[in-house]
């Protein structure tokens, strides 16, 4: 395995990227929420707890992979493309699948699909039924858990 300082900065701390890019997307959406606010202020908190949901959430995965790295214990991102590299990648593993669950439970049962309709500006859906966000989710998930099976299955090897 090359030391820390064989391997480039951006593969040790592309985690701060990813980071950087959920808090930009949480920017973007705030700002896409205030003509909308403006036009009726009643939604104003439903954009704000999805805007915070999705800094606070959508992070997760991003600070596991930090910590796991910071700590030492994982050299770099590229480590994260199989999940037998240690505790810390098993754990940013775990962190997304909960995240999946808890989307799926919040779009499905929760009115979280009525929400994004009832809030358009976040998501810019083809669609306007809730059962079709769900589907649409419900496909995306299913290109996840596809993606999540061939790191598993397939052992990837980093150089």
């Amino acid at each position: 395995m090359p030391s820390h300082t064989e391997i480039p900065v951006v593969f040790r701390h592309a985690w701060l990227l990813f980071t950087a890019v959920m808090c930009a997307n949480a920017a973007i959406w705030w700002r896409r929420a205030q003509p909308r606010i403006a036009e009726n202020p009643a939604l104003e908190p439903g954009y704000r707890r999805m805007v915070k949901a999705w800094l606070i959430y959508g992070n997760v995965p991003w600070l596991v992979m930090g910590a796991g790295i910071l700590s030492g214990a994982v050299p770099s991102t590229l480590h994260y493309f199989n999940p037998r590299n240690g505790p810390f990648v098993v754990a940013f593993y775990l962190s997304v699948v909960v995240l999946w669950i808890l989307t799926f439970r919040w779009l499905c049962f929760k009115r979280g699909a009525e929400m994004l309709l009832e809030h358009p500006g976040l998501f810019n859906f083809p669609v306007s039924r809730p059962w079709a966000v769900k589907a649409y989710f419900l496909l995306c998930l299913a290109g996840g858990v596809i993606g999540l099976s061939i790191m598993i299955f397939a052992n990837i090897q980093v150089p």
